[in-house]
């Protein structure tokens, strides 16, 4: 059973244990029932407690040092106390005499530096003895943890100081040894920092340092990489996209929002997009399932919304379309299955009919990053972004609407007229030749697939010519 690093930081014997084993092979070895890991060191100051961890829970167990000189069992119904101090497992306690140790010696860790003695773990600082875990400094006696301090006993708890002996934690420093890990700073030694970011490039420096050591950084930061998550190309924005997908019902504010989305998430550290959709007055979102469901499978998540009851403009269509962009954005520092997996200043405000009207009314919400407004009705917002019209020449009552919205837009738009659609067009074939119109522009805008790009530039794209009409773009390059 591998020990996790909070284990680690606050069990002295089994952190000792785990140092001799990096450095002298020694092995560890040995689990009791619960999957409670167990020590051979026996314990030497009957009633002091210390922490052990707990499959399966948060919290760290206590166990208690016995008369005999044997642990408790983990009892993981009593969280540990780290305010304990002396020599229980935990925050505080530090001594001064105990079991010093020389200078010298290896430092191996992550951060930290140290002038001797055997360094296991990241940052703090000792002058001698055996230095493992992260936290606190140490000239002699036995520290094991971070933070705290104390001057008698040994201290066992988290990143405390004495002045002498073991030092079992993170973050200290000292000089001399060797050192490895991340970060840190040391006198003597190697130093090592690395890794590569899946959505921020990579950081670390690495080095020999025979003096003073380095410090290490960061790195360059990145968004999702190279510009960001990126679709596998496609010839034919008809099909369906790379992903599995799957529906949600009655989530989000109230349980009245419905989700199309990718299935899994976050496969490979991809960044899903979000998509608040809102459907035409007194209407189910599900009447767009198919089109929906054909996003979903192109890497957006979509939020469908309520039933949407109010006119063009209306204040409640607007907050029911806010609440669920704002809900979606909200998941992903939420625990459940979209945290970590949206991207969510790339949203992508949506709607059809009144729902496309709200959709560019909260278009200048700062997650969104571009706007679709199908046979929407006249709207305007302070957008930053891009916005897709479209419309019919049957729709004999949004065209003119769009049109207008599209004469005060100061962005860059593309008004797209398809021939011979009505207001209703969207409602049918699962979108029609509108549905890989609008897949082609979020790909373009959101993913940058540039195999997309011609059916929006050019004199000959593929919303300039038949069965589309009178293409009309502003602001554009």
């Amino acid at each position: 059973m591998q020990q996790s690093r909070e284990a680690r930081a606050t069990r002295p014997n089994g952190a000792v244990r785990y140092a001799l084993a990096l450095l002298g092979g020694v092995a560890l070895t040995g689990a009791c029932g619960g999957g409670e890991e167990k020590y051979a060191v026996a314990c030497e100051q009957p009633g002091l407690t210390e922490a052990c961890s707990c499959p399966g829970q948060p919290n760290m167990g206590t166990r208690t040092c016995r008369t005999d000189g044997e642990w408790t069992d983990c009892d993981c119904s009593t969280p540990y106390d780290a305010s304990t101090g002396g020599s229980s497992a935990g925050i505080g306690g530090g001594a001064s005499g105990g079991v010093p140790t020389g200078s010298g010696g290896d430092l191996v860790g992550s951060g930290g530096s140290g002038t001797g003695g055997t360094v296991v773990g990241s940052g703090g600082s000792g002058t001698g003895g055996t230095v493992v875990g992260s936290g606190g400094t140490g000239t002699g006696g036995t520290v094991v943890g971070s933070g705290g301090s104390g001057t008698g006993g040994d201290p066992v708890g988290s990143g405390g100081s004495g002045t002498g002996g073991d030092l079992v934690g993170s973050g200290g420093t000292g000089t001399g040894g060797d050192l490895v890990g991340s970060g840190g700073t040391g006198t003597g030694g190697d130093q090592g920092i690395g890794g590569d970011t899946s959505s921020g490039g990579a950081a670390g420096s690495a080095g020999d340092a025979s003096s003073g050591g380095a410090a290490g950084s960061a790195g360059d930061a990145g968004s999702g990489g190279s510009g960001g998550p990126t679709l596998p190309p496609i010839t034919d924005y008809s099909d369906s996209g790379p992903f599995g997908t799957t529906v949600e019902n009655s989530v989000g504010p109230g349980g009245g929002y419905t989700v199309f989305r990718p299935d899994p998430l976050g496969e490979d550290g991809f960044l899903h997009a979000p998509i608040i959709f809102g459907p035409g007055i007194g209407q189910s979102v599900t009447v767009h399932t198919t089109m929906l469901t054909n996003f979903a499978s192109h890497g957006f998540v979509v939020v469908g919304t309520p039933v949407l009851n109010g006119g063009p403009g209306d204040a409640g269509n607007r907050q029911a379309m806010q609440d669920g962009l704002d809900w979606i954005i909200a998941q992903n520092t939420t625990p459940g299955p979209y945290q970590g997996t949206l991207w969510v200043d790339h949203a992508v405000s949506m709607g059809f009919s009144v729902g496309g009207t709200s959709a560019v009314e909260i278009g200048g919400d700062p997650a969104v990053a571009t706007v679709v407004s199908i046979h929407g009705h006249t709207a305007s917002a302070d957008l930053h972004g891009t916005m897709l019209q479209t419309t019919g020449t049957q729709d004999t009552v949004g065209m003119p609407l769009q049109q207008q919205t599209f004469d005060m837009s100061q962005v860059p738009t593309f008004l797209a007229t398809l021939t011979g659609a009505p207001h209703a067009y969207i409602e049918q074939n699962g979108g029609g030749e509108e549905r890989p119109a609008i897949v082609a522009w979020m790909r373009y805008w959101i993913y940058g697939d540039t195999g997309a790009q011609h059916y929006f530039y050019g004199d000959d794209c593929v919303l300039c010519v038949a069965p589309w009409e009178n293409p009309q773009r502003k602001n554009w390059d």
